[in-house]
């Protein structure tokens, strides 16, 4: 069942969403609804993730929710690679070159 949310937000911001929302074929009322589905599951998926310790693995508070999405699927590098030996040599002449 659907029902009526009122929001208030600037002008300038209700005609960039409008326009939004017209490039896209959709309307404002179904951006909005999406963006919230989107909020509440990463706030349910924030419950079962458990915290990182190290400052450079944490997610900047500013960042666009769109990005914030990207940035939290992202699993972070694993250092525990099955190379064979060529490769962990080539991978270790790389890193020496590019350091």
């Amino acid at each position: 069942m659907k029902s009526k949310l009122t929001l208030h937000i600037d002008e300038r911001s209700k005609e960039r969403v409008k326009s939004l929302a017209e490039e896209r074929a959709t309307s404002v009322s179904k951006l909005v609804e999406d963006y919230f589905q989107l909020l509440l599951r990463n706030a349910e998926e924030g419950l079962s993730r458990t915290p990182v310790d190290s400052d450079k693995n944490t997610v900047p508070d500013d960042l666009p929710p769109r990005t914030r999405q990207m940035v939290n699927a992202l699993a972070p590098a694993t250092t525990d690679l099955d190379l064979d030996d060529d490769t962990e040599t080539w991978v270790d002449a790389m890193h020496k070159k590019h350091k």
